[in-house]
């Protein structure tokens, strides 16, 4: 079961803010004058080339751009005959496989304004780094790539269908307005985008097998939408956690939050046929329902404290000790039908100024008690109903599915992408593997630094 809250990419803003590089500060020569008093002095930060060294990829005959925020580029060493220096920039069109090394120097703008630095440029022209296979879901109606960022992809079970969230006003017409998160829909069979709802900001909290249901979190409260029939069916009036069966005919959700007054947060079951409700816990306490097996069976419950695996048939509960999202968020959970994987992808403790926690992604054996990979800086992660697959989003290595039992890996990629992944979610049968990554070099025509959705279909 897919217990879902999709979020745009996180993978171009960090990518962007990693970019500023500072060098060391200038030290006047031994015997040069003081300025004269009351004169303006000026910092001149100037960092040696192996101190600030950029490597980027291109695809070949694709155009290539260069420039930093807050850096313009003064003059160029090296510069091969395809490259341009044009107002600061760098642009050009890669002729031929290689790797070209450009030694630049920079002056600072607005918050580096009177800094100059130095900069070893490695460009490398690449081949396409998507496996075969791969599509780009976030395809606007003119052909190319959606012109904001994208991210949440998630499929359902049997891969026909993927969810995700947008910025993009290219995807479908009559987009209001730009930089406002919309939900929408791609079916593999038309290869088409459709808007899933006209909310912004609305949440996916879960999707049937089929994709025919999906569970929508809405101003006005939960929701069960049938894309077979268009009809929109209140769940309840509020929830603080909630998740779809895989079969589409139960929600599982939680209605109130850790509250002292009366009456007391209870999880809840209702039924699609009938729209009849019955308790399954009458009193949380201080746990927050977090997610589910596709059964129904497996529900995740994250305290302040730790984390326990309730069996809502027996009410046998299993702790899982820290799962790194408690004190924290949890933006999806999902366990496998037999409850022995658990993948939690979220943010740990909140900080100060604003910050909100680092982000957790990870797979847990809940029968050994241990993790599969580290946890902690993960953007994504998943697993395949019956837990024989799995999948980490890193940012220090290339996204790899793992078969749980051999060990075996397969990528979505040929080679490492100039970029990271930011999400990822698998079919049932994990031939399908859906993800959101800002890399610029897995298809042709992606941007550099607006992050896309793309599937690949392992069969092919």
């Amino acid at each position: 079961m897919r217990t879902i809250v999709p979020t745009i990419g996180r993978a171009g803003a960090a990518a962007a803010a990693a970019a500023v590089v500072c060098g060391l500060a200038a030290v006047p020569p031994v015997g040069a004058a003081d300025p004269p008093q009351g004169a303006r002095a000026l910092t001149v930060r100037h960092a040696a080339p192996d101190a600030n060294r950029v490597v980027d990829t291109v695809l070949r005959s694709e155009r290539y751009d260069y420039q930093r925020q807050n850096w313009r580029v003064r003059e160029a060493e090296g510069l091969p005959r395809w490259l341009r220096l044009r107002k600061g920039r760098l642009t050009g069109t890669a002729p031929r496989l290689g790797t070209w090394r450009v030694t630049l120097d920079e002056r600072g703008v607005r918050k580096q304004r009177g800094e100059v630095r130095r900069t070893t440029l490695v460009v490398k022209a690449v081949t396409q780094r998507a496996a075969p296979g791969t599509v780009l879901v976030t395809r606007g109606m003119d052909g190319r790539p959606a012109n904001g960022g994208s991210g949440g992809a998630v499929v359902s079970g049997d891969g026909s269908t993927v969810l995700f969230s947008s910025s993009a006003t290219n995807l479908v017409a009559g987009t209001p307005q730009p930089d406002v998160s919309r939900l929408y829909v791609w079916d593999t069979a038309t290869r088409r985008v459709a808007l899933l709802h006209p909310e912004a900001w609305a949440q996916v909290r879960g999707i049937s097998r089929d994709g025919r249901r999906v569970l929508l979190q809405l101003t006005a409260g939960l929701f069960l939408l049938d894309r077979a029939d268009g009809s929109l069916t209140q769940v309840a009036p509020r929830d603080v956690g909630a998740a779809l069966t895989e079969d589409g005919l139960r929600v599982l959700y939680q209605d109130r939050g850790n509250e002292l007054d009366s009456p007391a947060p209870r999880l809840i079951e209702w039924t699609v046929a009938t729209g009849a409700t019955r308790t399954v816990v009458p009193d949380v306490g201080t746990q927050t329902f977090a997610g589910m097996s596709g059964d129904g069976r497996h529900a995740v419950m994250v305290g302040p404290d730790g984390s326990v695996l309730l069996d809502t048939t027996t009410g046998a509960v299993r702790d899982l000790g820290r799962l790194g999202v408690e004190l924290g968020t949890t933006f999806r959970v999902e366990v496998s039908d037999d409850g022995r994987l658990v993948s939690v992808l979220g943010s740990g403790l909140a900080g100060g100024s604003g910050h909100g926690g680092d982000p957790v992604g990870g797979v847990h054996d809940t029968v050994l008690g241990t993790s599969r990979g580290p946890s902690r800086g993960n953007q994504g992660a998943a697993i395949t109903a019956d837990g024989g697959h799995y999948a980490v989003a890193t940012a220090r290595r290339p996204l790899r599915v793992v078969d749980t039992l051999t060990g075996t890996r397969t990528s979505p990629f040929t080679a490492r992408p100039g970029g990271e992944q930011d999400g990822v979610s698998l079919s049932d049968d994990v031939t399908r593997v859906a993800y959101s990554s800002d890399a610029h070099d897995l298809l042709r025509g992606t941007r550099r630094g607006v992050a896309n959705v793309f599937l690949w279909d392992a069969a092919r």
